[in-house]
């Protein structure tokens, strides 16, 4: 797009109605789990591929496994997790809505006798920030401007939403990325799930040098790449920290995000 911006909207357009798709095909919670199931145990005469076609499978999820270690300790009906701290918070390239929407599905489920409103407002005290926008709000955030999760595609629909998303061509500075820069200097933790450390998306973010350099621990994906490019990108990040500390406070691992998670979320 920066070299044929010309093609920026036509560029949105597919993003848009691919990220619609995507949400007609996801599975959550126990929909997922038997989404797996039907893969391992198949209809006769039913193909992988029509298993991934129609949206059936499914693989380990982090966002459960998250969830998880969000909720506990909480044993009573009434009582949901606390967000207000601001010690917990999403920073995001991505456009969909797939993260708000299954927390607000997997709170509504999990706590059946809370009200729908109280809800929402543990949920709006949860920072997630889109970096770069995200196709539309969702119904439950807001009821004038909001797109309900999973809704009907129609051309009016990938015009408007399509409208709503930038590209790091475009938005070099925004409330959005400034934000999220504060909260990553001000972090004690950081995990870096599927980021892929791409040069461009970490200049946009003042990567590695908005990391603190004390109390700060940092954790990455890197699945799929190579060990040497493993290496560099582990390296560049240490730079950032004393010497002495660096092995110690920062961990890049070639496995997904549910391992990465496993194996070190406090």
């Amino acid at each position: 797009m920066a070299r044929n911006p010309e093609l920026a909207p036509v560029g949105k357009y597919i993003i848009t109605f691919e990220i619609f798709g995507a949400e007609e095909r996801s599975r959550f919670r126990e929909e997922a789990r038997l989404a797996k199931e039907l893969c391992t145990q198949p209809q006769p005469n039913t193909t992988m591929v029509d298993l991934v076609k129609r949206g059936y499978f499914q693989g380990d999820d982090w966002y459960f496994y998250l969830f998880k270690r969000l909720a506990e300790g909480l044993v009573t009906k009434d009582i949901l997790p606390d967000f207000s701290d601001g010690r917990v918070a999403f920073i995001t390239f991505n456009y969909d809505r797939s993260l708000e929407q299954f927390l607000y599905e997997s709170l509504c489920n999990s706590f059946t006798e809370v009200p729908e409103s109280k809800i929402i407002q543990c949920l709006k005290n949860l920072k997630i920030l889109h970096v770069y926008s995200q196709i539309a709000p969702l119904k439950w955030q807001d009821s004038e401007q909001g797109v309900d999760y999973r809704p009907g595609i129609s051309e009016a629909l990938l015009q408007k939403a399509s409208a709503n998303i930038k590209t790091i061509y475009e938005r070099k500075e925004s409330p959005e990325i400034n934000e999220a820069i504060k909260l990553l200097s001000q972090a004690e933790q950081i995990f870096f799930l599927g980021f892929g450390f791409a040069p461009e998306n970490m200049g946009v973010l003042r990567l590695p040098g908005v990391i603190p350099q004390v109390n700060c621990h940092v954790y990455g994906t890197a699945l799929g790449l190579y060990e040497t490019e493993l290496k560099r990108i582990s390296s560049s990040i240490k730079e950032r920290f004393p010497f002495q500390i660096s092995e110690y406070c920062v961990t890049i691992e070639a496995m997904d995000c549910l391992d990465l998670l496993r194996n070190y979320l406090d």
